[in-house]
């Protein structure tokens, strides 16, 4: 029977046919450019003109090809195009690089380059266009619609095939970029970046994108970058096969770092000895190293001398603030600047510390897919970072709460219910200060900007009030100044931490909802605090065991949530445009940056099973946006803890606070917890051997009750790490400082920025005499200086501040043993008014020592350089007053606090 065929079958066999003839001459084409390539001996041999027509053409075949028969084609026509007109060029280029580049072997490499970034560009606009790909919230680039859209049916697979070109196009065009960062290191980073981050948005299932990431990172010496990437890479439903040996390679080289360090910096101890930056960097390595045993499963002895010695690093690293320039005249500090991408950051910011929790949580995720007796180690210093991370946060938010001005009608009427008599006081003040006043210039205006360091709106951690308490100082130790410096730190936190979080809240509900929602767009570390709250309403054995044994930890969620309780309701919101009729909707369906950073992970792919991801092409939320969206999604991870019953955690109705439920035996819990080893000791140095972390047995549980109390136990030898670290920070390196500062009118008007960064720091009670005023009401009219710090001292003392303030009418007590000179001029007898203001200080503490410090701002005083017949020093020692120059005062103090970090 004669077998007939359609004009399609006809049409297909030509196309075959041609698709053939044109493979062969992309195959001819690709040797001569190989043979052309092995002969060149420069790099400006690989760009003659013949060879340049020759790569071109073979674009243009290979294009021809892929888009002529994409099922046989397409990715066999994807691959040669890259590697033959454009990877195996800049290789060779490498290959052939002697020292540095030539300007015209820059030159001919950017062309090149821009040239492969024109084609792809072009190739997903055709790629869009021919096969109707829907690419919005994909790529940031403008796509072309010149080209006519097919109508006609397309094939199921030429649609996945596209797709996956598109996906691969990217990636291409984020190789590109980076070869030209390795020609140019100065070029921009974030070009490379961009496009990885678009290919992984895309199809998130596929892990090569990762990979190149992390190789990126790895040039640049970012080592918790490369790891971040690589691991991601790994938990992808398609990794790249080469990434393993990547990791283990990366994580061979910190090793070595470890081994390479001085033993001194292996010590516990040692940690105030490193700079800023060393001790961040140590840090890291310290944390890769145990991700390097728990990722791969390696069972070492005393993993927890490694979590102990991380974990003081952590603590020390997240005291580090990132430093900021202020303007103005303010001390020359030694420590750094770094920028956000530095490869030796000098403190945590928000990105590393976000990428240190995803770690922690692919861990758990390699473990728990293995059943590894270690993911309770893993669990419990996750949930230890959590705790430190939740402390970070609030601690951060109390004060910009509590430094954020109330509207003025709330300030008039908190004033007049509570400080009537402390403002007739300072009316008073006002009226001695201005009394002399002559004219306009001399008036202290409040509305001048008086250039201080601490704003003249901030509000005051601690009103004063009419019985201010003082400090109470130890009488029965020889070591009194050390003492008086602990006692002050320990009664003001135990006298201010619970009534501090209680004006916190008071404020909250006080202040406008858009000036709160500004202040959460500011924490960053939020995004962190979310991702782990996914984590832990998916995992519900690990939320009850958390509420069950580390309550401490519940306890600061739910401070946390109280601070962001905020009833959002959109009449009250200002330039915000999220429809909130539906709050659970909001939850639910929104995804937020850090969503789409982990978009596609299967560890957290029930809490991304909801989210309408399409959101994202049809608007861009803003930053106060994306706060408000995130204090919902908080709001719903404390109303799950409500119905876990071990949280014990309640709502207020009528005070909208959540309580956090007492339990009668968390304090027995938390001694058997923390009294199954002893953590406190100070660790040796991690078993280290040619790089690699020496392998032991340890015994792993035979049931699952005893796979609970492991986690139970490594939970508390965690938290008492913590606990032993902060400890250590308040007591180390303690220096005798006077708990009283007094300050003269020459320290006043000299180093005025001195004195307000000793008010600032809230470590000592600063006061200025009577006689100071005096003395810079006289001077108002010769130094401009004398007037800033009247205008200054008016404007803090009607804040009122316990830190900070005047002399009060009964402090003055007469020195006894010494006899008063007849004669006194005038700076003598304002100087005799401060030694015995500071005698009366002292006094108040008898059996101390070191109770009162005054600072001078001028150094004669010290040598008596301006009067021969009066001693000020060896009055001020009768009185047993140290007198010092507070510029070595200042000094000193800020080397003693950047060694107490």
């Amino acid at each position: 029977m004669k077998k007939r065929f359609s004009s399609a079958d006809i049409n297909q066999k030509h196309g075959n046919e041609l698709s053939k003839k044109l493979y062969r001459t992309i195959t001819d084409q690709t040797k001569r450019l190989d043979d052309a390539r092995s002969c060149a001996r420069s790099i400006c041999d690989l760009f003659t003109p013949n060879l340049l027509i020759q790569r071109r053409k073979l674009c243009e075949y290979c294009e021809r090809l892929i888009f002529s028969d994409p099922a046989l084609y397409g990715r066999k026509g994807e691959e040669l195009l890259w590697r033959k007109v454009f990877y195996d060029t800049v290789s060779a280029a490498k290959k052939l690089k002697k020292n540095v580049y030539t300007q015209d072997e820059i030159s001919y490499l950017h062309n090149h380059i821009y040239a492969g970034i024109g084609f792809y560009h072009h190739l997903i606009s055709k790629l869009q266009t021919t096969y109707n790909l829907s690419l919005p919230n994909v790529i940031d680039f403008p796509i072309s619609e010149n080209e006519t859209v097919q109508n006609g049916e397309l094939k199921e697979y030429h649609q996945e095939w596209a797709e996956l070109a598109v996906h691969q196009c990217l990636i291409y065009l984020g190789d590109l970029n980076r070869y030209k960062l390795e020609i140019t290191p100065s070029s921009n980073t974030t070009l490379p970046i961009r496009f990885y981050m678009q290919a992984i948005s895309y199809k998130p299932d596929y892990g090569m994108p990762h990979n190149q990431m992390g190789t990126l990172a790895l040039s640049q010496e970012n080592h918790l970058d490369a790891v971040y990437h690589y691991m991601r890479c790994m938990a992808c439903k398609y990794p790249f096969d080469g990434t393993s040996n990547n990791l283990i390679s990366l994580f061979e080289k910190n090793s070595h770092y470890l081994e390479q360090l001085p033993q001194q910096h292996n010590d516990a101890d040692c940690a105030v000895l490193l700079p800023k930056g060393e001790q961040v960097k140590r840090f890291i390595a310290r944390f890769l190293l145990l991700i390097d045993i728990w990722y791969f499963n390696k069972n070492i002895p005393k993993v927890f001398n490694l979590c102990h010695l991380t974990f003081k690093d952590l603590d020390n690293c997240l005291s580090y603030s990132k430093p900021s320039s202020e303007s103005g005249e303010t001390p020359t500090d030694a420590d750094s600047l770094d920028s956000e991408n530095s490869n030796s950051p000098t403190y945590l910011n928000s990105r590393i510390l976000f990428k240190i929790t995803v770690i922690c949580l692919l861990c758990i995720s390699k473990l728990q897919s293995g059943n590894s007796q270690q993911v309770s180690t893993v669990t419990a210093f996750t949930l230890a970072v959590y705790s430190q991370l939740v402390q970070k946060i609030t601690n951060h938010i109390q004060v910009s709460v509590l430094n954020y001005p109330l509207a003025e009608v709330d300030v008039k009427k908190q004033k007049k219910k509570h400080f009537g008599k402390k403002l007739r006081r300072r009316r008073k003040l006002k009226k001695d200060l201005n009394e002399d006043s002559e004219s306009s210039d001399d008036d202290i205006s409040m509305c001048s900007s008086d250039g201080s360091f601490i704003s003249d709106q901030e509000d005051i951690l601690v009103e004063s009030s009419e019985d201010e308490l003082d400090v109470t100082l130890d009488t029965t130790t020889s070591e009194g100044a050390d003492k008086t410096i602990e006692n002050h730190e320990e009664t003001d936190k135990a006298l201010t931490d619970s009534q501090q979080k209680e004006e916190v809240l008071k404020k909250v509900k006080k202040m406008d909802m858009n000036d709160m929602i500004e202040i959460i767009s500011e924490e960053n570390l939020l995004q962190s605090i979310k991702i782990l709250n996914d984590w832990l309403m998916l995992d519900t054995a690990i939320l009850k065991s958390c509420c069950t044994n580390t309550r401490c930890l519940i306890r600061q969620i739910t401070y946390l949530l109280n601070l962001v309780n905020l009833e959002i309701t959109e009449k009250q919101l200002k330039h915000v445009g999220v429809d909130l009729t539906n709050v659970d909707k909001v939850n639910e369906e929104i995804p937020l940056t850090e969503d789409v950073v982990l978009k596609g992970w299967d560890f957290l792919s029930g809490s991304q099973k909801k989210l309408d991801w399409k959101r994202l092409s049809k608007k861009t939320f803003t930053v106060k946006e994306e706060a408000m969206i995130r204090i919902i999604k908080l709001k719903a991870f404390g109303k799950h803890l409500m119905s876990i019953s071990e949280a014990g955690i309640t709502f207020d109705e009528k005070e909208k606070v959540y309580v956090c439920k007492a339990d009668d035996k968390e304090k027995k819990t938390g001694e058997d917890e923390l009294n199954t080893q002893d953590f406190s000791e100070t660790p040796e140095t991690p078993p280290l051997i040619n790089g690699k972390t020496r392998e032991a047995s340890t015994p792993s549980p035979n049931n699952s009750r005893g796979g609970q109390l492991i986690k139970m136990k490594h939970m508390g030898q965690l938290w008492l790490a913590s606990e032993v670290s902060a400890l250590e920070n308040r007591v180390r390196g303690k220096t005798s400082l006077s708990p009283y500062l007094v300050i003269d009118a020459d320290a006043l008007t000299k180093y005025n920025f001195m004195v307000k960064y000793l008010v600032q720091s809230r470590k000592f009670i600063v006061l200025v005499p009577t006689a100071v005023v005096s003395a810079l009401d006289d001077l108002k009219r010769e130094k401009p200086e004398a007037r800033d710090a009247i205008r200054w001292l008016e404007t803090q003392f009607q804040r009122g501040n316990r830190f900070f303030r005047s002399q009060r009418p009964q402090e003055r007590a007469s020195i006894p043993l010494i006899k008063y000179p007849k004669k006194k001029d005038k700076e003598m007898f304002n100087y005799i008014q401060i030694i015995e203001c500071c005698y009366y200080l002292s006094e108040q503490q008898k059996g101390a020592t070191n109770v009162v410090t005054l600072l001078i701002g001028n150094q004669n005083l010290l040598t008596n350089g301006e009067n021969k017949e009066f001693s000020y020093v060896g009055l001020a020692k009768t009185a047993g007053i140290t007198i010092e120059s507070i510029t070595q005062f200042y000094n000193k103090w800020k080397k003693t606090s950047r060694d107490n970090r």
